[in-house]
């Protein structure tokens, strides 16, 4: 019995060393990193480019107000997830006002304007809400963020997906993190955990 545990082990250990190897730290802007599956593609300069690529490449995207975004494409050339990130430099709040300021009173006035601007953006992008779940403050390591999560259909090409803004007020290095996957296919459930790791992964150097 015991030799069938340290077996069982064994295995689990491998199993997750293997998947560790399917993912890739990718280091962002102003000390933030975050670990992304090997199989998803950077869009740089409306190209797209393998993880390792641009790993290798390590180019500066510094002046960018958008400078990072990578999907996931199924087997039909279709995005299936995504993830971006954009900053703030001329954000004020700080990770302590999160901390110390930001009741429950105040989450839900900045979820209300959150909400309402998200539903009048939507139908010029030809989406539409389909559930939305509100912001709440998640501690990731050591960093607080605000997730918004929400649900929206996207009528071209007429799926569902889930979506996560991850909000980090840090002063001049604020920035939200997009992560969204699609959550009507087979596939699905493979695609949370995934997001979820992503999300999980979310670093912060200073």
């Amino acid at each position: 019995m015991k030799k069938l545990l340290v077996l069982i082990l064994f295995l689990f250990a491998g199993t997750i060393s293997i998947a560790d190897s399917n993912y890739k730290t990718i280091s962002l802007p102003k000390g933030v990193s975050i670990d992304l599956p090997i199989n998803w593609q950077v869009i740089s300069n409306n190209e797209r480019i393998t993880l390792d690529a641009y790993v290798e490449t390590l180019f500066d995207p510094l002046d960018s107000e958008l400078p990072f975004a990578a999907n996931y494409y199924n087997d039909d050339d279709e995005i299936d997830a995504l993830v971006n990130i954009r900053y703030y430099p001329s954000e004020v709040v700080t990770q302590e006002n999160v901390i110390n300021m930001f009741t429950p009173d105040v989450l839900r006035a900045m979820d209300d304007v959150v909400h309402k601007g998200i539903m009048l953006a939507m139908p010029k992008a030809n989406l539409k809400m389909l559930s939305w779940n509100g912001t709440k403050k998640k501690l990731i390591k050591d960093t607080v963020a605000l997730v918004t999560d929400y649900r929206r259909y996207e009528g071209l090409s007429k799926s569902n997906a889930r979506v996560r803004l991850v909000r980090v007020l840090n002063g001049n290095k604020s920035f939200t993190l997009t992560v969204s996957y699609v959550d009507n296919k087979k596939s699905s459930f493979m695609l949370k955990e995934i997001t979820n790791r992503i999300i999980e992964s979310l670093s912060l150097s200073n």
